[in-house]
C-alpha cells in the first residue's frame, strides 16, 4: 500500500504508520478476516465457547439491508400515510442506537415539504421535556416509541407523561403513537394493549448500535419523506464493496477497521471524526457505534466529534483524524486542514461520499470497519457489560425514593482542581452534564472543550446526560482508565411528574446522574462532581470562569 495511497472510496497519508498498516492489511487477507466475518464466524472476536452466544446472536446486521429491501415500498407508503393526515411533528422516545440514526436523517436532509419535523426526546431532563412539549401541537404529533429491548426506562418515562397529555386531545389515543421493538418485549405487549397505529417488529439479531438500517433507523426517515430507497440502494453497494470479493487493499471498510485497531495499539486511540458542515450528526452515530463496541476490558478507541480543527501543534500523538468528505457538500477549508495535519505526520484518512444519500453506504461502512477493529482487539464487539452497573445503582436510588427516603447529594469526593491534576499524557477530559441541550448550554460546553485543547493539548468530549450513559458511558467505564471525568448537574426549578411513578423527571435524571457518579467511582475513575444552582446564562458564565481558573493555574499559559 503506497504512502499517500487514493481510490474511489478513500484517500490516506499514513504518516510513520504506512508500513505496519500495510503488513496488517496482507495479514488480514491471509486469516481471510473478511470471509470470516461473512461466515458469521465468532472466534474472529472470542475463542471461549462460552463467550461467543452473544456473538452469534448479534451478526444479523450484515444482512439487514438485503432484508430491508423488500419494506422499502411499505415504509414508503406508511410515510405518506402520516403526510396526508396532516400532522406537523413526530416526536422518537428512544436511546442510543434507537435514535442516534434518526437524528441523522433529520438532521442531515430535514423533513421534505408537507412531512412532519422529526423531534428527538433522548432525555429526563425536566427542562428538556417541557421544551418538546412547548414545541408541539400535541393532537398533531406522532410519537415513535423506539426500544430494542422494550424496557429502557427514559423512553418509558417519556411515554408515560406524553400519553396521558395526548389523552386530553384525542380518544384515540394509540392512533397517535407507533411502537418499534423486538417481537415479545414489553413495548410489544404495552402497544398492543393501548392500540397503536402500527408495531414495527425488528430482528432480533442485529443489536441496538448496528440498527440504522432496520426499522429502527428507517421508520423515522420515511416518516420525516426521506427517500429512504435510496439509502438503501447506497447501502447494499457498500454490502458488495464491503465483502471478501472486494480487494484488500480497496477495501475501505477493512481499512478504516484496521487503521483503528493498529494506531489505538500505537497510542493513536483518540479516533477525531472531522464533518463537512451539514453533516456533523453523522459524528454523533458514529461515536456510540465505536465507543460502545471497542471501549471494554480496558481499552478502546476514543471517538471525538463535532471538534473544530486546529493547528497541529495544539494536538498530542493520541490523534488519528478521519474525515467524511462528500461532493454534494464541499468543504474546502476542511480539506486544506486535513492536509496540514497530515503533513505534520498525523494519520489521516478520508473517506469519499458522492451525496447526502451515500449516508446509507456510510452506515455499512463504519460498521464492517467497527467488527473488524474489535476482531484485531480481540474484543467483543457485541455486548456492553459496563452499561449494567450505572443502571444498576440509578434503579437503588430510585427505590430509595420510592421508599420515602428522599433524594440527596453527599459532598463532593474531588475538585475540579484534584481531578485536573490527575491529567496525563494522552488522557482526556470527559464533561458529562445533565443539562438540557439548550444552544446556550452546548455553546458554554464546547467552549470548555477548546479550552481545554487550548490550555493542555490534550482532547475532551462532551456528552449530555443520560444520553451519553447509552452512547459513550460503556467507554468511560470498561474502556482505558485514561480520562478524567466532570459530571455537572443542575438545580431544577420544574419537576415534571411521570405518570404511576413516585419519582419525577428531576429526579430521574439526578438518580441517573448519581449512579453514574457512583458506577465511575467504583471504577477508580478519576470524577468530580460540579451541581451547578441553575442553567441561566450568568451561572453558565459562572461555571465557564471558574473552569478556566483551574485551568490557568495549572497551565500558565495556553498550550499554542
Amino acid at each position: 500500500m503506497p504512502q499517500n495511497q487514493k481510490n474511489n472510496a478513500f484517500a490516506a497519508s499514513w504518516g510513520d504508520y504506512n508500513e505496519i498498516i500495510q503488513e496488517w492489511v496482507v495479514r488480514c487477507h491471509k486469516t481471510n478476516l473478511i470471509k470470516r466475518l461473512w461466515a458469521k464466524d465468532p472466534t474472529l472476536w472470542k475463542k471461549k465457547v462460552s463467550e461467543q452466544n452473544e456473538i452469534t446472536n448479534r451478526l444479523g446486521w450484515l444482512q439487514a439491508v438485503e432484508k430491508m429491501v423488500k419494506s422499502v415500498g411499505e415504509l414508503t407508503a406508511f410515510g405518506n400515510e402520516i403526510k396526508e393526515e396532516g400532522f406537523k411533528h413526530v416526536v422518537l422516545l428512544g436511546m442510543g442506537g434507537s435514535s442516534l440514526g434518526a437524528e441523522v436523517f433529520q438532521n442531515v436532509f430535514g423533513n421534505a415539504p408537507g412531512y412532519p419535523e422529526l423531534l428527538i426526546l433522548d432525555s429526563t431532563d425536566p427542562a428538556r421535556v417541557s421544551d418538546v412539549e412547548k414545541s408541539i401541537d400535541l393532537a398533531k404529533t406522532v410519537f415513535v416509541l423506539s426500544s430494542k429491548s422494550g424496557g429502557t426506562i427514559e423512553p418509558n418515562a417519556a411515554f408515560k407523561y406524553f400519553f396521558e397529555k395526548v389523552k386530553i386531545v384525542n380518544a384515540n389515543t394509540g392512533h397517535q403513537f407507533i411502537a418499534i421493538t423486538d417481537p415479545g418485549t414489553l413495548l410489544d405487549k404495552l402497544a398492543k394493549s393501548r392500540h397503536f397505529r402500527r408495531i414495527f417488529s425488528t430482528p432480533e439479531d442485529v443489536g441496538g448500535r448496528f440498527s440504522v438500517l432496520t426499522y429502527f433507523g428507517l421508520v423515522p426517515a420515511v416518516l420525516i419523506g426521506v427517500d429512504v430507497s435510496e439509502i438503501v440502494k447506497k447501502a447494499l453497494e457498500m454490502v458488495m464493496h464491503s465483502s471478501a470479493e472486494e480487494e484488500p487493499e480497496e477495501n475501505s471498510a477493512l481499512i478504516l477497521g484496521i487503521a483503528m485497531a493498529v494506531l489505538a495499539e500505537s497510542g493513536r486511540n483518540k479516533l477525531t471524526i472531522v464533518t463537512p458542515e451539514g453533516l456533523e450528526s453523522f459524528g454523533d452515530w458514529a461515536e456510540q457505534l465505536v465507543a460502545e463496541s471497542t471501549g471494554k476490558e480496558e481499552m478502546g478507541v476514543v471517538p471525538i466529534v463535532r471538534e473544530s480543527l486546529a493547528k497541529p501543534e495544539l494536538y498530542g500523538k493520541d490523534r488519528f483524524f478521519v474525515a467524511l468528505s462528500c461532493d454534494e457538500l464541499p468543504d474546502e477549508k476542511q480539506t486544506q486542514n486535513l492536509k496540514v495535519l497530515a503533513k505534520a505526520g498525523h494519520p489521516v484518512l478520508t473517506l469519499k461520499m458522492k451525496n447526502r444519500a451515500s449516508l446509507g453506504a456510510e452506515f455499512y461502512r463504519w460498521e464492517v470497519a467497527t467488527a473488524v477493529a474489535c476482531s484485531l482487539m480481540k474484543i467483543n464487539c457485541f455486548d456492553q457489560p459496563d452499561v449494567q452497573s450505572a443502571k444498576e445503582k440509578t434503579t437503588w436510588i430510585l427505590k430509595k425514593i420510592e421508599m420515602g427516603q428522599g433524594l440527596s447529594m453527599s459532598a463532593p469526593k474531588r475538585t475540579l482542581e484534584s481531578v485536573f491534576e490527575d491529567l496525563a499524557v494522552g488522557d482526556y477530559v470527559a464533561l458529562l452534564a445533565f443539562l438540557p441541550a439548550r444552544p446556550s448550554v452546548v455553546k458554554c460546553l464546547e467552549s470548555l472543550r477548546l479550552k481545554v485543547r487550548e490550555y493542555t493539548k490534550r482532547t475532551a468530549t462532551v456528552g449530555i446526560g443520560p444520553r451519553y450513559l447509552h452512547s459513550t458511558g460503556q467507554l468511560h467505564k470498561g474502556g482505558p482508565n485514561s480520562a478524567i471525568f466532570i459530571l455537572v448537574t443542575t438545580e431544577h426549578s420544574e419537576t415534571l411528574a411521570i405518570p404511576g411513578e413516585k419519582y419525577n423527571f428531576k429526579e430521574l435524571e439526578l438518580a441517573q446522574a448519581l449512579g453514574d457518579l457512583e458506577a465511575l467511582e467504583s471504577k477508580e475513575r478519576s470524577v468530580c462532581h460540579v451541581h451547578l444552582p441553575g442553567i441561566s446564562d450568568k451561572e453558565l458564565d459562572a461555571f465557564s470562569v471558574l473552569f478556566e481558573n483551574v485551568l490557568k493555574a495549572q497551565h500558565a499559559v495556553p498550550a499554542n
